[in-house]
C-alpha cells in the first residue's frame, strides 16, 4: 500500500479572504466620519467568489485624480488585476449618512453597482446592456446586504405593510 493513502496534509491552511485593499486619496476634501469603515462593511456581505480578481478600492474625490485617472473610472486589466474608484464627494452630500440603516443605502447603492460591474466583466459575462446589469447585480447585492445585516427590521416592516395594505383597503 502506498504511503499517502490515508494520510492527511500536515500544513494548516489559513481561509482565504478576497476583499481588495481600500485606499483612501482625497485631496481638499474631509470625507464622512466613518466612511471607510461603511465601504468595509459593506464589502464584508459580498459573496468571495465575486471579489477575487478586484485588488484595490480607491476611495477619492475628483481633485484627488490625475488627469487620465479622471478618464478611467475603473476597469480590468488583461491579467484580471481590477479597481474600482469611488468618488466619495458624490456619495458623501447624501443628508441620510448619519441615519444607523439610511447610511449604507446610497453607499451600497453605487459600491455595489460598480461591483456589479466587476461581476458581469471577470465572472458572468451576461449579453446585455452593461448598465443594466451592473443595477441588476447592485439591487441583488443590496438586498443580500439588507436581509443579512438588519434582518431584525424584516418582521416590523412586514407588519407595518400589511397594516398599510389594510388601511388602504378599508378607505
Amino acid at each position: 500500500m502506498p504511503y499517502w493513502v490515508g494520510q492527511l496534509p500536515t500544513v494548516a491552511t489559513a481561509p482565504q479572504t478576497f476583499c481588495p485593499a481600500i485606499v483612501e486619496s482625497y485631496r481638499d476634501f474631509e470625507p464622512p466620519p466613518n466612511f471607510k469603515q461603511h465601504v468595509e462593511t459593506l464589502l464584508r456581505y459580498v459573496p468571495p467568489k465575486y471579489l477575487i480578481g478586484l485588488t484595490t478600492l480607491v476611495l477619492t474625490n475628483r481633485a484627488g485624480l490625475t488627469r487620465d485617472e479622471r478618464k478611467k473610472k475603473s476597469g480590468v486589466e488583461t491579467t484580471r488585476c481590477a479597481w474600482l474608484n469611488l468618488w466619495v464627494l458624490i456619495i458623501a452630500l447624501r443628508s441620510w449618512n448619519r441615519t444607523p440603516v439610511l447610511c449604507y443605502l446610497v453607499v451600497g447603492q453605487v459600491l455595489y453597482h460598480e461591483i456589479g460591474h466587476h461581476i458581469h466583466a471577470v465572472h458572468r459575462l451576461v449579453y446585455a446592456e452593461k448598465e443594466d446589469v451592473a443595477e441588476n447585480w447592485s439591487g441583488k447585492l443590496t438586498r443580500r446586504f439588507y436581509r443579512q445585516r438588519f434582518w431584525y427590521l424584516y418582521p416590523f416592516l412586514y407588519g407595518v405593510a400589511r397594516l398599510a395594505l389594510l388601511l388602504r383597503k378599508s378607505t
